[in-house]
């Protein structure tokens, strides 16, 4: 079951609206008009949520990281929800649909809950969450899409 869902398209005809550009350190990312790139939701009787990402990466020769927090102005949830080791990477210039997900456990069923998204480049350079409208041109970019997705009690594990 989705428990919440969020959805970010730029609109905008300004020029750099359509892009968040992480930089070398992990920080909530927001858009050109200030929208969060979170989600909301209500914890289901299990307490386990997942919490995925599909959005659009431009980057050149960049490995992006990624890290779900508990608070807007980023704080890391915990180690194994910080993919610091790089969750999508070029060797080149690329654009590619990047698909990141967490599994957040132990919350109190009934409470709202909001999560976050951090990014960050490995090395700074040039990379790009693009989304919606691209300046005046009519043209669009996919939307970033986050869910929070209800998970059964009992999650199989494993190393």
């Amino acid at each position: 079951r989705i428990l919440g869902y969020t959805r970010i398209s730029n609109n905008s005809t300004t020029t750099g609206h359509a892009e968040i550009t992480p930089d070398a350190t992990l920080t909530v990312m927001q858009t050109a008009q200030g929208t969060d790139v979170s989600v909301t939701f209500t914890a289901p009787p299990s307490g386990n949520v997942e919490i995925s990402m599909l959005c659009h990466v431009f980057a050149n020769s960049k490995t992006l990281e990624f890290a779900l927090s508990d608070n807007a102005t980023f704080n890391e949830i915990g180690e194994t929800h910080t993919y610091d080791a790089g969750a999508q990477s070029s060797d080149e210039t690329d654009v590619n649909m990047t698909y990141v997900s967490f599994v957040n456990t132990g919350l109190t069923a009934g409470t709202e809950y909001e999560r976050w998204i951090g990014a960050a480049e490995t090395v700074s350079g040039t990379s790009a969450i693009r989304h919606g409208r691209n300046r005046n041109t009519g043209l669009h970019y996919p939307p970033i899409i986050v869910k929070a997705i209800a998970l059964p009690a009992t999650i199989t594990t494993g190393e």
